[in-house]
């Protein structure tokens, strides 16, 4: 084998030989050419792609260098690099068809021209239109989309032909600035993006001697920290000075213990707004340790004012709630109500069971409730199903010892955080109020039964007397035992209605429930105040809708809580009116109906009006005042009949009450 050297160059002419190292030291030129661009990489887009231009020019020794876009068939040129002659302006648009362009997508590749005059393109209407003798182009493509040309033109033919190099040189150049623009395409979308982020995107650098920068923030850091991104760039104590004071030691601290553990930042602090009113703004980012022992962080900074003060409201709310949920001297409790266990309890609850809180949030809901409350539970249960709410009902709690206490429950459906269904209750111990009503009951009961013969006596000798059984009186002294009698006969009433009252409450009063026809009874207590509806010039009707209905009643009970409301519909009837009793049937019960033509019953009464002693304020019941207890009796008598007693009224228009009966055996009875 032969060794290279003086006998290989003669293996080769002359002229081949020169052409050859030509060919190369042109190659050469390019790469050197285009690698000066690929290093020098200052400037904005502007500058790169001129100065790419104007060495392009040079090497290819033309005259002119343009980068155009093709959008619907229109030439736009949007970089170049010309002699001022040429007439060239940014912007300057026209047809494709006209340029030597549409020579170049003819092609589909790159193209090259060294003498138009005497190319087969000489008749194409660019000639004509702009004359140019040599043209070199290359095509580019943006994300494999046709974007426009790079090309390099010149009014003069070449001497020497465009060579492969010189092509590769324009593709390879076209490449590059395809490049460019792909890459601030997305460099421009990521700042759009990045404008419409709330807040700010960051990237903060801490040197190993104690500076600190932010090489790149997006524009929000206007709104986050009242200044610049070309400020924060040079230092970030700008930043820093913009942080509440009492926050900027938290917020050096946790920068420093992100840097020494590398976990991720995230805190909460306050910075002065553009108002110089404090906001709350939180930072997370990604700290990443760099060669020269600097740390820098990638992140975002966002305005969470709005956020942050609910979040602090809530949370003194909710403090000041649990102060009341634990200061309160009824019983509160929280549970889940699929299962009814406890969640949670105050004290006023938890100290009266003699469990623990944690012992008591353990308990099923059958070990601190008696089983024949289990009535009580589903009704309450059903209630919460139609309404979101329950009670108030009366039941018992089995203490730790196995002792019961009574309470009072009332509650309200919620929804918890995820979505469980919680129920919030009012648990009242009224073991207290419960010896109190017992002591006033066996009072009352005392005291009316003690007053009881000596009243019957007195009432009877002062009948004697006014009846004139025992001689003639004078005239006034005939009024003054008049008036005695009179009260003496309000008081036995009031007496017995007394012991009515607490016989009802105590459960001492006897029922003796039967089916029987109920038009007589009614019939009978209407004549039984005859006279007195007589004296009061009214008149009472009844409408017998269901004369031969039978139900289950006691028709003394019956009889009394039917005269109750018939006596007060008739006192409060003005004179030459009609009070009307009638029958109806709805929805499987007998309602018998007292409608009078009254003043109707008062609005800031109706709450009250079953109540014991209640009695209405008005100026136009002085003089018809009762007990106050004739329509709590007529509830509980209904009540333990299986019944009820209700009632409508429009004040000024009259009032309608009614007596509730089941049609068939109450269930008690049963």
């Amino acid at each position: 084998m032969k060794k290279p050297g003086k006998d290989t160059q003669k293996d080769l002419p002359k002229g081949h030989a020169k052409e050859v190292m030509q060919r190369l030291e042109r190659q050469n030129t390019a790469l050197s050419v285009l690698n000066q661009l690929a290093v020098e990489n200052s400037g904005d887009l502007d500058q790169k792609i001129d100065k790419a231009l104007e060495l392009g020019k040079q090497h290819l020794s033309l005259d002119i260098g343009i980068v155009s876009e093709i959008t619907s068939h229109i030439y736009s040129i949007h970089w170049f690099h010309a002699p001022a002659e040429s007439g060239l302006v940014p912007g300057m648009a026209i047809p494709v068809e006209k340029t030597y362009c549409a020579l170049l997508l003819e092609q589909g590749e790159n193209l090259a021209i060294s003498h138009m005059g005497q190319s087969k393109f000489r008749y194409h209407p660019c000639y004509s239109e702009f004359g140019l003798e040599s043209y070199i182009a290359a095509p580019i493509e943006v994300n494999n989309q046709l974007f426009g040309t790079l090309n390099f033109s010149s009014a003069s033919p070449r001497e020497a032909s465009f060579t492969e190099a010189d092509q590769m040189f324009v593709v390879l150049m076209a490449r590059w600035i395809a490049s460019l623009l792909q890459q601030h395409s997305h460099e421009s979308t990521l700042r759009k993006l990045l404008e419409n982020v709330p807040g700010m995107i960051y990237q903060y650098r801490a040197f190993p001697d104690g500076r600190s920068s932010f090489p790149y923030t997006s524009e929000g850091i206007r709104d986050i920290y009242n200044i610049s991104p070309q400020v924060a760039k040079a230092d970030a104590r700008a930043a820093f000075n913009s942080i509440h004071p009492e926050d900027q030691a938290r917020v050096t601290e946790s920068i420093d213990q992100s840097e020494r553990t590398l976990e991720v930042w995230n805190h909460q602090y306050r910075v002065r707004g553009s108002k110089h009113d404090w906001k709350w703004v939180e930072g997370r980012a990604t700290p990443e340790r760099l060669p020269d022992g600097s740390a820098i962080w990638h992140g975002f900074i966002a305005d969470i004012d709005d956020k942050k003060r609910v979040t602090l409201a809530l949370e003194e709310n909710e403090q000041q709630l649990r102060a009341l949920f634990e200061l309160s001297p009824i019983g509160i409790a929280l549970s889940d109500y699929v299962t009814g266990r406890p969640i949670d309890a105050n004290h006023a609850l938890v100290d009266n069971t003699g469990y623990t809180k944690n012992e008591f949030i353990t308990l099923d809901y059958w070990e601190y409730t008696p089983r024949e409350y289990e009535p009580l539970r589903n009704e309450a249960i059903q209630d919460l199903k139609d309404h979101g709410r329950y009670g108030p009902f009366e039941q018992e709690v089995i203490r730790k010892d196995g002792t019961r206490y009574p309470v009072r429950l009332q509650g309200v459906l919620v929804e918890g955080t995820s979505g469980q269904s919680l129920l919030w209750s009012l648990v009242e111990d009224i073991s207290e109020r419960r010896k109190v009503e017992r002591m006033k009951n066996e009072f009352i009961s005392t005291v009316s039964h003690e007053l009881r013969t000596p009243l019957t006596s007195i009432a009877g000798s002062l009948s004697l007397v006014v009846s004139g059984s025992l001689g003639e009186l004078p005239d006034h002294i005939h009024r003054m035992i008049s008036i005695a009698f009179r009260n003496s006969k309000q008081l036995k009433h009031l007496i017995d209605d007394l012991l009515d009252m607490e016989r009802l409450v105590s459960g001492h009063m006897t029922m003796s429930l039967k089916r029987q026809p109920i038009s007589p009874a009614i019939e009978e207590c209407i004549a039984s105040l005859g006279t007195y509806a007589v004296d009061r010039s009214v008149s009472v009707t009844f409408e017998n809708n269901h004369p031969y209905l039978a139900v289950f009643f006691d028709s003394h009970r019956l009889s009394q809580a039917l005269g109750n409301l018939l006596s007060n519909a008739i006192k409060f009837s003005p004179e030459q009116s009609q009070v009307r009793v009638t029958t109806r049937i709805i929805y499987g019960k007998l309602l018998v109906q007292v409608i009078d033509q009254g003043p109707g019953v008062p609005d800031s009464f109706r709450s009250r009006i079953f109540q014991k002693f209640a009695q209405a304020d008005s100026s136009d019941t002085r003089g018809k005042r009762g007990t106050g207890l004739g329509l709590a009796i007529t509830r509980e008598i209904m009540s333990q009949m299986g019944g009820n007693v209700d009632f409508e009224s429009s004040e000024g228009h009259g009032a309608t009450f009614w007596l509730e009966l089941p049609l068939d055996e109450p269930e008690e009875k049963k």
